[in-house]
């Protein structure tokens, strides 16, 4: 009801308008038809915006700057066909890529200094968490963990107080559910977090509905957990979590884009790295007599292996198939490794030919890490709905190189399935950005 819904579309209203008189008004005089033009972009760029949910307070962080590079783009290619058929002339192309270029930069100016006006304003949020047991105890630690999001705990409500009272917790319980009313006015809640099993009792659902006032923001526990972590809670996950969540085809477009985004990486990698890759191949044949490359099954998109190739840095005769880099740390002084090729791999140098799988199709540039078969299969026996980080092409680098050094399978999981569910290539490009940072500063761990 706030600024959200009022003041930004409005102000982002103004910045598509001034977009279009400064990229079209000097040329109006002569062409009258782009008159109908300038008014076409900005009320398609609106109802496109809006169609996408771009303003909904669900959609935050690159997911809503892709969705607003998405609608730009859709309304100038729309625009682009129009003016074909009126046959405007090639001038009109080149405005339109001015007033898109313009746009874009306006209104992501526009949330940047919303969002610097919302974080020097922002207060100190109270949170009340629904459930004392183990899943609302691990919300309250990681809120707890994350003083930058201005949330305080001040207590948990349970019906089930004999079966906790013994246990260690610094955050009080306030009472039972039925209490909920009282204590969010006394305690001046603003966010409530429900951590209670999925299928609630009646009775506790009732007090929730009757006991929670307008204006309280409510949040399950797992999609709480979601947003503050950048993660999937793997353990809580269910069918029905996954189906709504993963299991929605990415438009035509988005794949066309990312293969050509692929593409055109890989191949801009490979000639930037020339010369590293003449100084790595002289420096295997120096070092060691056998072959340059090394090459491992991994298993790729929907369970499918492929041969993943890499710089070979062990000695020939102390290479081992079954070795993941993936899984086994390697430490520095490890004799397998030829003196050499450390530095290879510490500035990941030896993953360069992974472009060519990027090339073949066998991978992405950002994506789950792929893994051996062996691996594949072991956690899928021992780690729910493993097999679901194969959904997407398995990644050069990924989401998970970016948050956490030496995973576990299920955090590791926990992160991959986040990345499947916000995917969009201006986040895939932050993410490549922030992991070759990484490798450039020699603190890229996990390959």
């Amino acid at each position: 009801m706030g600024i959200t819904k009022y003041i930004l579309p409005l102000l982002d209203g103004l910045i598509l308008i001034f977009a279009s008189f400064f990229s079209f008004t000097n040329f109006v005089e002569k062409n009258s038809q782009l008159i109908g033009v300038t008014a076409w972009l900005v009320i398609a760029t609106l109802i496109i915006l809006n169609a996408k949910q771009f303003y909904s307070d669900i959609i935050k962080g690159w997911k809503k700057l892709y969705i607003l590079f998405e609608s730009i783009s859709i309304s100038a290619a729309l625009t682009a066909i129009i003016s074909l058929l009126l046959n405007n002339g090639a001038i009109t192309y080149l405005l339109i890529a001015i007033f898109s270029f313009i746009a874009f930069l306006g209104i992501v100016a526009i949330r940047i200094l919303a969002w610097i006006f919302s974080k020097c304003l922002k207060r100190t949020k109270n949170v009340l968490i629904v459930g004392a047991g183990q899943d609302g105890k691990l919300i309250a630690e990681e809120i707890q963990q994350r003083p930058e999001l201005k949330l305080n705990v001040v207590g948990f409500l349970d019906d089930n107080m004999n079966s906790i009272e013994d246990e260690d917790s610094t955050i009080p319980i306030l009472g039972l559910t039925c209490d909920s009313e009282a204590v969010i006015k006394d305690n001046n809640v603003k966010l409530v977090i429900v951590a209670v099993k999925s299928r609630m009792d009646s009775e506790i659902l009732t007090d929730l509905v009757k006991g929670i006032p307008l204006g309280v923001k409510v949040w399950r526990m797992y999609r709480f957990y979601e947003k503050i972590t950048h993660k999937f809670l793997v353990s809580k996950m269910s069918v029905n979590w996954l189906f709504y969540d993963c299991v929605r085809k990415k438009a035509l477009l988005y794949a066309c884009l990312k293969r050509m985004c692929d593409i055109i990486a890989s191949i801009t990698i490979l000639i930037l790295t020339l010369p590293l890759t003449i100084v790595a191949i002289l420096g295997i044949e120096l070092s060691d007599l056998g072959p340059i490359f090394f090459t491992q099954m991994r298993t790729g998109k929907f369970g499918k292996p492929f041969k993943m190739i890499k710089f070979r840095t062990m000695y020939q005769d102390k290479v081992e198939d079954d070795f993941d880099d993936d899984i086994n740390e390697v430490k520095a002084d490890d004799n397998r490794i030829m003196p050499f090729c450390k530095l290879l791999r510490k500035f990941h140098i030896d993953e360069i030919p992974q472009m060519l799988n990027v090339l073949r199709g066998d991978m992405s540039i950002i994506g789950p890490r792929p893994v051996r078969e062996e691996v594949y299969y072991e956690n899928k026996e021992n780690v729910p709905f493993w097999e679901c980080r194969n959904w997407v092409h398995p990644g050069w680098c990924g989401w998970q190189q970016i948050k956490v050094n030496d995973p576990t399978a299920e955090e590791r999981l926990g992160y991959d399935l986040y990345y499947i569910k916000h995917r969009n290539l201006i986040w895939e490009i932050v993410i490549f950005l922030r992991y070759t940072w990484k490798v450039i500063l020699g603190k890229a761990r996990g390959k």
